[in-house]
């Protein structure tokens, strides 16, 4: 099959005769839905029958998380469900606790995978650096900790946003003049940061308007202020592809005289690489006016944020960007086994065999790597025994929408 760069779209079933490849795929060519077999696996482990000592830690189950189908990028779980008996030899109660942990081994290959770029926002709190990325990378996080690649960051409030407002594009949209502006079929002025457009002897519209630029295929919000009263003209806002109002691909519903202030937001995909932002005087007769303000055309972008200790030092300095990595494993090098999660319960038994549950649930972030893994339990009920029954473990990998490095 020959391919053609300028083709935008498969519709239909597509063959390939050999081999597809991770670094193949790109994030918004295929998705999901079109794998078959490789958009999510899952492996199930049973374990039975171990004894834990007093006060000191057992390994009660080993096992692998095996590399991801095709080698590509998804997100890594790991669920636990442990039960066990812990036979007191008495008719009282006891109040012990156990203990479950998680570890994994550090591969050698580099155990840290890429965030993305981020950006100095702010400090919220004492010891803590607000940091923003451009877009949903949400799933690049998981557990352990974030830094530069050397670097090891405690992270909490994680939160992603839609449609978070960017620097303004109008100019002068708070007609502290009319400069920037142009009109058209009217008498186009200001008075008290306001934009007046009045109708005259033709019968053309009269309407203002400044052109701005933008990007094809990115996401805008535009917004404008309309007052109303008995002596004014009804009124309607417009984004146009070009200063012809006639071709205005967007308009406000006509506000009437006497209506009162009104605005009218509306988000929009850019499709030109330059639109026209218009107020219009909607009534013919000559010498009736309408007034504006705030006109406003601001990008709207996804942002994730993140707060990070500065603890040992910011990973991001302030007013600038860093590229941020995030470390599952922490510092904890190749080869040596890194607690990933710990899990502890205390409780009051009841009399002679007590049973308990602890459950636990690991996100290891993006990956496409082999873990080798192990439990481990600890009990502090002094001369009684714990006995591991029943318990599983549930492994899954799941596709994310991307392939990032």
């Amino acid at each position: 099959m020959s391919w053609n760069k300028n083709i935008k779209r498969i519709s239909g079933n597509m063959v390939i005769d050999g081999t597809l490849t991770a670094d193949q795929i790109k994030t918004d060519s295929l998705t999901a839905n079109k794998f078959t077999g490789a958009t999510e696996e899952e492996y199930y482990n049973f374990f039975d029958d171990t004894t834990i000592g007093f006060n000191s830690f057992t390994v009660v189950h080993e096992f692998d998380f095996p590399s991801t189908e095709l080698n590509l990028v998804k997100g890594r779980h790991i669920k636990i469900e442990y039960n066990a008996k812990l036979a007191t030899g008495t008719s009282g109660q006891v109040s012990p606790s156990v203990e479950l942990q998680t570890e994994i081994k550090v591969p050698d290959t580099p155990s840290y995978r890429g965030i993305g770029r981020g950006y100095h926002v702010s400090f919220p709190s004492t010891g803590m650096q607000r940091i923003e990325f451009n877009g949903n990378v949400v799933n690049r996080f998981g557990c352990g900790s974030v830094g530069a690649i050397s670097s090891y960051r405690v992270y909490r409030n994680l939160h992603f946003r839609q449609n978070v407002e960017q620097s303004e594009l109008v100019v002068n949209g708070g007609f502290s003049g009319i400069s920037n502006w142009v009109g058209s079929g009217g008498t186009f002025s200001h008075y008290l940061g306001t934009a007046y457009i009045t109708q005259d002897a033709n019968a053309d519209r009269a309407y203002f308007y400044q052109a701005v630029t933008v990007e094809v295929g990115k996401k805008y919000r535009f917004s404008g202020l309309s007052y109303t009263n008995s002596n004014t003209s009804g009124a309607k806002l417009h984004i146009s592809t070009s200063s012809d109002i006639a071709n205005a691909f967007l308009s406000s519903d006509p506000f009437s005289a006497n209506s009162g202030n009104r605005t009218y937001t509306k988000d929009f995909i850019a499709t030109t690489t330059t639109v026209y932002v218009m107020g219009e005087a909607t009534s013919s007769t000559s010498g009736q006016y309408a007034v504006f303000d705030n006109f406003s055309l601001k990008e709207l972008q996804e942002k994730t944020y993140v707060d990070v200790t500065t603890s040992g030092g910011q990973i991001v300095p302030t007013g600038g960007d860093a590229y941020v990595y995030h470390h599952p494993f922490g510092a904890t090098s190749s080869g040596d086994w890194a607690v990933v999660d710990t899990r502890k319960i205390s409780y009051r038994t009841v009399p002679f065999n007590h049973y308990l549950q602890i459950t636990s649930e690991v996100y290891l972030g993006a990956e496409t790597i082999t873990y080798e893994c192990r439990l481990r339990i600890k009990h502090l009920a002094f001369g009684d025994t714990l006995t591991t029954e029943p318990s599983k473990v549930l492994m899954q990998s799941r596709m994310i929408g991307e392939q990032s490095s």
